[in-house]
């Protein structure tokens, strides 16, 4: 189980890696394609999309992950499912754009919404298929699939577009070929049945399948509001350009926490849900998971926080300034953003989904309220209420995933106090060397110098503390030693 979640967890970062360059490549090509105000308009649109996609697929792929067992009928009906979800949600999204778009602050007339509907429809198609992949632990055809669909579907469509003058249009129609590309790639993959069985063994293979994915959408949906009541409450108070710096400042942060975190859940989830019923060993799993998570993310934090007025002006260009206050707040709160997938994985790999779902709830409930406070002082002020609200929902998650197993809390607090040496020596290296390279070197340069010598530093204070790592270097040995069948 060790080597094969690891393995598949080096596959998952080796395509996290992938799209965060191509997502580098967009941020850094778009920024100066696009103004601000457009990207705020494709995002107030995203928005919506998002929580029609939420509503759409009732959590029918985690369902197939997280299953003990699963028929052929079960994946035909799950598919059967999914798609008339899909199309309904599509069809609703589509007749109800004129309504909806003032609430975004789009246009009345806007096509943004019932271009978007499209991509529910092809979510639909697409979901059983990335969950059999993910259930199978086929990280590297999951890998495929994204890449190709990011890189080719989204990447290629919006720089293109974008290019000749769409404006936010490019941002939409983006998303719209990354879905196709996603849904036919993961297909091609898989082949899964898609005839529906008989119709009493596709009611009773949709009670199993929607008893956990109605409870998995209903803590997504608690999930999306928490993600997006920032924008919300952006959009809505401080207008469409403002939100184009937030979005700009929160998908720089996104960026590292979906290396990391992201990464580390697609794994957890599917190994966690074979462990499930062994307590002892899910919590033990959890705690080197959180220490891992901690011993890579501080020493980002840190860099980020020195760094932001450089890889504002290297990423953005000109005229984005205004995001370099917004990245540095978000920047401190990597860690918790990044950590608290985890407990989302253990959360679900154990069934609880509707104990998680009171507690997005209430983390949404906690974003929109920052936010809205934090409104009054402008962008800085709502990246401040976001970051408050995600300390208190990683603190949440936290003492929630503790009743696995006695005093879990302190033990993964203890495993992140192991890596503040590192991020301590990394701070202290890199904030002198980027005060004395700026002004005296290109943007660049000081972006390159400083990055270097603080993963130098945090290597060296890995290195001097090695011996309080032992097991997850013991982790990474067991994974790549070869079992005694040769397999």
């Amino acid at each position: 189980m060790t080597r094969s979640a690891v393995r598949g967890l080096s596959w998952s970062l080796l395509g996290a890696l992938g799209q965060a360059l191509l997502q580098l490549v967009s941020i850094v090509v778009l920024s100066r394609l696009l103004s601000a105000e457009e990207f705020g308009t494709a995002v107030a649109a995203t928005v919506v999309m998002g929580l029609a996609v939420v509503l759409g697929q009732l959590g029918i792929g985690p369902a197939l992950v997280q299953a003990r067992s699963l028929s052929g009928a079960d994946v035909s009906t799950a598919f059967g499912v999914a798609t008339a979800l899909g199309v309904v949600l599509a069809a609703g999204l589509f007749l109800s754009a004129p309504l909806v778009n003032p609430l975004v602050g789009l246009p009345v007339d806007s096509p943004f919404l019932r271009l978007l509907s499209v991509v529910l429809v092809l979510g639909g198609l697409g979901s059983v298929s990335l969950g059999l992949l993910q259930r199978s632990l086929r990280f590297r055809a999951l890998v495929l699939v994204e890449l190709s669909a990011y890189g080719i579907g989204y990447l290629g469509t919006t720089v293109v577009l974008a290019s000749a003058g769409a404006g936010a249009a490019a941002l939409v129609w983006g998303q719209v070929v990354q879905a196709l590309v996603t849904a036919v790639a993961a297909y091609a993959l898989v082949r899964h049945p898609v005839r529906l069985p008989p119709w009493a063994e596709t009611v009773r293979s949709a009670r199993r399948v929607l008893g956990f994915g109605s409870a998995y959408s209903l803590s997504q949906l608690g999930n999306w509001v928490g993600l997006n009541g920032d924008n919300l409450v952006v959009t809505s108070t401080l207008g469409p350009a403002a939100l184009g710096v937030y979005s700009r400042a929160y998908q720089l942060l996104v960026q590292p926490a979906n290396l990391i975190g992201t990464v580390a859940d697609k794994v957890l989830f599917p190994s966690l849900s074979r462990i499930q019923d062994d307590r002892d060993r899910l919590a033990r799993a959890y705690v080197l998971a959180g220490s891992l998570v901690a011993l890579l993310t501080l020493p980002v934090s840190v860099l980020l926080f020195v760094l932001a007025p450089e890889v504002v002006a290297v990423l953005l260009g000109p005229g984005w300034t205004a995001v370099v206050v917004p990245l540095q707040v978000f920047a401190v709160v990597l860690l918790p953003r990044t950590a608290y997938k985890i407990s989302g994985s253990l959360t679900r790999a154990t069934g609880a989904v509707l104990g998680g779902a009171w507690r997005q709830w209430l983390y949404a409930a906690e974003v929109t309220l920052g936010c809205a406070v934090g409104s009054a002082w402008g962008v800085r002020g709502v990246a401040v209420g976001a970051s408050v609200a995600i300390v208190a929902h990683f603190l949440t998650m936290l003492v929630f995933s503790a009743r696995i197993s006695p005093g879990l809390v302190g033990r993964v607090l203890r495993s992140y106090a192991r890596s503040l040496p590192v991020a301590a020596a990394t701070a202290a290296v890199a904030w002198p060397v980027a005060t004395a390279l700026r002004g005296a070197a290109p943007d660049p340069v000081v972006v390159l110098g400083t990055a270097a010598s603080g993963v130098l530093a945090a290597a060296a204070a890995l290195l001097a503390t090695r011996r309080l790592f032992r097991d997850e270097l013991a982790v990474l040995a067991t994974a790549r030693s070869r079992p005694a069948n040769g397999v």
